[in-house]
């Protein structure tokens, strides 16, 4: 690949000899002490307008690096600063920024700031998407921030999911069940690839982390359409805040794979100051509303009862519904009764921080159990965190970040598998009452019993470190350079046993399968600015960078059957076994440049370009060019304007590109081993390959504004994407003739997304005594497949009654419908399949309310709302076919209908048993109390806080089934369905929070 020259341009000599020479100033400015330039301190308090601390604002002397953060009483102190006139600058994020003149003298000054509050701060610092880090006025897209800590103190929220779901306009959190420690997706303004994936890229200070969920799946082995999720294997107890690019538009500088968006976690740094400690303990239960769930039918002769079985009564919950005219009886029971437990939560969390000017610390070490409502199901997780900042001059200061966590989950088998609990459950009919091994009653469950699938163990360990370092270099006011490194570890043990003599209809010797599976993730990105005055008023900003990301995954499958006898657990022992090794390596180099001209503070134009190549490019494809521009302009800066109640306007709009890479190998030809007649090994033909393969290229345009009303009280931001992926990856169907089995992966589609997102944050009252605050987040999204390049339409893999078509959304559900009646009164279905629905929602809609009374208790409530989608409830059909359901049963049911369901479900047409998803829930409700000082100093605490919230409290919807936000396929990427799947958890937690 001709990519030598883009390594080129870092040797061009800049055009003035002087900036040049800047760049080999000599290391000796790193040892400058700073306390020859140190003259005078300046201190003070960072406060709101009530007068209650803010802890972690940024306080700064204006056009220098000198600054501090405000500790746990919003306090700051910044020394070593020089005397004179200055302007000093307090920043916190949903505060008003506030700049206030000063002339600092010799030894000690103080000043105090109240900062007012202002839901959208144009000077709060982005660092996600930009080359460095810049205010949010001078960026052209939009960039949802969230505020971690705000959403712990007040929110049930126990993972990284959770946190973002209803906060982010444009951002979709779509769960898959209920049992604990199985994940979610994550989409960012719909559908952006056709074949790859769609899951944003994740950082965490700075570095890229593995969020492949597929590498979670356990190759070799199945627990249904469940997984673990790497998303949340951080603490959120670690999380300062999240910063959320949603956009090929504001992604260009990520390159390859940014198409669909990218999440940036930034973690807790140290404050300058005494140490700072804060214990945490939550502790709660998890359950599931038994009522929600239908019964089991079935019809049986009172005189069969068991033997032993007198009446119905001993029958773990049987009870008679009537009896019908031949004398049998219609029964039921719910079969959950006997198996949904109540699981407990607890979690524990301590943390430091503290230290001087050069040199703060943040420290932190977690445990977290939980357990689920189904038996043989629970996560355990702990962890610590260690991050400092070191800064020995002016120019230069290091952060570094590390985190380390281990988890293991055990889940049971669910989802669509015969070996789970959900499904032979829901499939059984109490008319099939057998008496267990152990003397209990289990009722005709299909496949499996109960008793046999509480024995099958399938675990999920991992240990993960993920380290980073942060290196700024600023030799001259008007050049910064900044260096990251980093890496992302995670080493993965998942296995399956089952124990000799378990289970009769799966392995009745016992099986093990054990897949070890580890992923080295490694960035380095290195960016410089020189920024300087063109003219008065005008400034421009160079930066230029390099980023170099390398993956490497191996994985080893180890499979034994058949022990010889029981207490035997290692593959080893097994009487056959197998062995299987894959190693993946993928690696990017970029380049970039970018060009901000900036008049006056208030207006700004960027643009930027930037070069990949990638190691899974084909041979006979170049590099690939992502260009952006975007345009920011405050306007209600200019002295023109002038509107009443509207305090703050900006206008913004960006567009650009950005990648989605195909998988790696995908461009090249492949043999298959194969062994032959006495074991004889050889190859065959196995993947044609593709040497023009290239990346997914994704251009956007974004237009919008941001302002504020009311005294700056009530934020709003709108905005309108449009984004189209070209040379969408497809698999096209290739002639046997050229000896390949299998279809080849080509650059030829086309996928189109567009909506509106609305963002309104307001304090709509504040009266010192009650206060209320609203947070509405809204989203749109239309998606259309445009074009497959002259292919015909094909079945999503793995999905049920999903394909991809010409005209259509990606994720459309499709059938025949009814157009008429034959002579038997049996439905006559159309000639083709018809579009029946999308399966996420084209509408959603987050309302969240706080309440606070007399600054210390704060009630809150969370509304989530989805709109748009439909689910194909797989569940009905099932329960028609093995005879559990009322409709099968009950004679007094309307049989034309049910011959109407059996017509559909023989002929594996969805039409009758899909539904409206639409749903509202309370997602969250919390109240939280701040405890008097004398309370607090009584525990010997700085201040105490007890909380008592919940999570998925109710659900509003017209669904047929129980939760219309499952998915029987568990994380996957465009596929959905309800089928067997355990339902979303309620969840109820007491929290107290003591700082000291």
């Amino acid at each position: 690949m001709a990519f030598e020259f883009l390594f080129a341009l870092i040797k061009r000599p800049l055009e003035e000899p002087g900036r040049a020479f800047s760049f080999f100033l000599p290391l000796a400015f790193l040892l400058l002490p700073s306390a020859l330039l140190a003259q005078a301190t300046l201190q003070g308090t960072v406060t709101d307008q009530a007068g209650d601390p803010l802890v972690g604002a940024q306080v700064q002397i204006v056009g220098t690096d000198q600054g501090a953060v405000t500790d746990g009483s919003g306090s700051y102190v910044i020394t070593g600063a020089p005397t004179g006139a200055a302007e000093i600058q307090a920043v916190y994020l949903g505060y008003r920024t506030e700049r206030r003149p000063v002339n600092l003298v010799a030894g000690t000054n103080t000043l105090d700031f109240a900062l007012g509050a202002s839901p959208i701060e144009l000077d709060a610092i982005v660092v996600t998407g930009t080359a460095g880090a810049v205010q949010k006025r001078s960026i052209g897209n939009a960039v949802s921030e969230i505020d971690a800590n705000a959403v712990i103190d007040k929110a049930p929220v126990t993972n990284l999911s959770e946190l973002i779901t209803g906060r982010a306009a444009g951002t979709v959190v779509l769960p898959s069940s209920g049992t604990v420690g199985t994940g979610t997706s994550l989409r960012l303004r719909g559908l952006s690839s056709i074949t790859q994936s769609n899951e944003p890229l994740l950082y965490v200070d700075g570095i890229r982390i593995d969020n492949n969920d597929e590498a979670t799946s356990a190759d070799g082995f199945t627990v249904g359409g469940q997984g673990p999720s790497r998303l949340n294997d951080i603490n959120i107890e670690d999380i300062e805040s999240i910063e959320i690019i949603k956009s090929p538009a504001a992604a260009t500088l990520y390159g390859t794979e940014a198409a669909p968006g990218v999440i940036q976690i930034i973690t807790k740094k140290g404050r300058s100051g005494d140490a700072r400690w804060n214990v945490r303990g939550s502790w709660g239960t998890i359950d599931l509303d038994i009522a929600e769930f239908e019964e089991n039918f079935g019809v049986v002769d009172p005189s069969a009862l068991p033997k032993g079985v007198s009446s119905l009564d001993e029958l773990q919950g049987v009870h008679l519904v009537k009896e019908l005219d031949d004398g049998t009886w219609l029964i039921a029971q719910d079969p959950f009764d006997e198996l949904i437990e109540t699981g407990s939560y607890q979690e524990y969390d301590l943390s430091v921080s503290g230290g001087q000017d050069e040199f703060t610390f943040y420290a932190s070490g977690n445990f977290n159990t939980e357990g689920g409502v189904m038996p043989a199901n629970f996560a355990e997780k702990i962890g610590g965190r260690a991050n400092f900042q070191w800064s020995p001059s002016e120019i230069f200061d290091l952060s570094v970040s590390s985190g380390y966590v281990n988890n293991e989950i055990r889940l049971p088998n669910n989802d669509n598998n015969i070996f789970g609990f959900w499904g032979n459950l829901t499939l059984a009919t109490p008319a099939a009452i057998r008496e267990t091994s152990a003397g209990n009653f289990e009722f005709g469950e299909p496949f499996t019993s109960a008793e046999d699938v509480r024995k099958i163990d399938s675990r999920f360990t991992n240990d993960r470190f993920t380290g980073s370092a942060i290196a700024n270099f600023n030799p001259l006011p008007w050049l910064r350079s900044r260096g990251i490194f980093g890496i992302d570890l995670n080493a993965e043990e998942n296995f399956q046993f089952i124990p000799f003599g378990a289970v009769a209809n799966l392995n009745p010797e016992g099986e093990k399968t054990n897949v070890r599976h580890t992923s080295v993730n490694i960035t380095f990105d290195q960016s410089t600015t020189a920024t300087w005055d063109l003219t008065e008023g005008l400034q421009s900003s160079t930066s230029f960078g390099t980023q170099v990301t390398n993956e490497n995954v191996d994985e080893v499958v180890a499979f034994g059957e058949d022990f010889p006898a029981p207490g035997v657990s290692t593959v080893s022992a097994a009487g056959n076994t197998q062995g299987f090794e894959t190693r993946v390596e993928d690696a990017t180099v970029g380049l970039y440049i970018q060009e901000q001209l900036a008049w006056q503070n208030r207006l700004f134009l960027t643009g930027a370009v930037r070069f990949d190549d990638n190691s899974a490019f084909g041979s006979e494809f170049d590099f690939e060019t992502y260009p952006k521009v975007s345009a920011s302009w405050v306007v209600s800066e200019e002295p023109f304007f002038s509107v009443p109640g509207l305090d703050m306007l900006r206008f913004r709009a960006a567009y650009g590109f950005a990648g989605q890479q195909p998988e790696a190998f995908a461009s090249e030809r492949q043999f298959a081993p194969v062994a032959i007649k006495g074991g004889v090994p050889t190859i065959t033909p196995d993947q044609l390959g593709n040497p023009e393969l290239g990346p997914e290229r994704s251009r956007e345009v974004e237009v919008g504004f941001d302002a504020g009303l009311w005294d700056d009280r009530i934020g709003v931001e709108l905005t309108y994407y449009n984004k189209v992926t070209e040379d969408a990856l497809v698999a096209r169907v290739i002639p046997p003739s050229s000896g390949f089995p299998t279809n080849q992966l080509t650059n030829i589609g086309e996928l189109q997304n567009n909506g509106w997102e609305l963002s309104i944050d307001g304090l709509l009252v504040d009266t010192g005594f009650v206060d209320y605050n609203l947070l509405l987040n809204l989203s749109t999204n239309d998606n259309e497949v445009t074009s497959l390049g002259g292919e015909a339409p094909f079945p999503t893999p793995n999905s049920f009654n999903q394909r991809v078509e010409e005209g259509f959304p990606l994720d459309g559900v499709w059938g025949r419908v009814e157009v008429g009646r034959d002579e038997n009164g049996d439905p006559i279905l159309s000639d083709e399949q018809q579009f029946l629905g999308r399966t996420t929602p084209d509408f959603t809609l987050s309302f969240g309310n706080t309440i606070t009374l007399r600054d210390n208790l704060q009630i809150y409530a969370l509304f989530d709302m989805r709109r748009g989608f439909i689910i194909d409830n797989n569940n009905t059909a099932f329960e028609l076919f093995f005879g559990s359901s009322r409709a099968v049963n009950d004679p007094d049911f309307d049989q034309r209908l049910l011959a109407d369901l059996f017509f559909f479900a023989n002929a594996e047409e969805p039409t009758p048993f899909v539904d409206d998803g639409d749903f509202v829930k309370l997602r969250e409700l919390s109240a939280n109390y701040t405890l008097p000082q004398s309370w607090a100093a009584a525990m010997r605490a700085e201040r105490a806080s007890f909380t008592f919230s919940s999570r998925n409290l109710y659900t509003w919807t017209d669904y047929s089934g129980v939760d219309p936000e499952v998915n029987g396929f568990g994380q996957g990427d465009i596929e959905r369905t309800d089928f067997l799947s355990v339902p979303q958890s309620r969840r109820f937690i007491w929290t107290l929070n003591l700082t000291f």
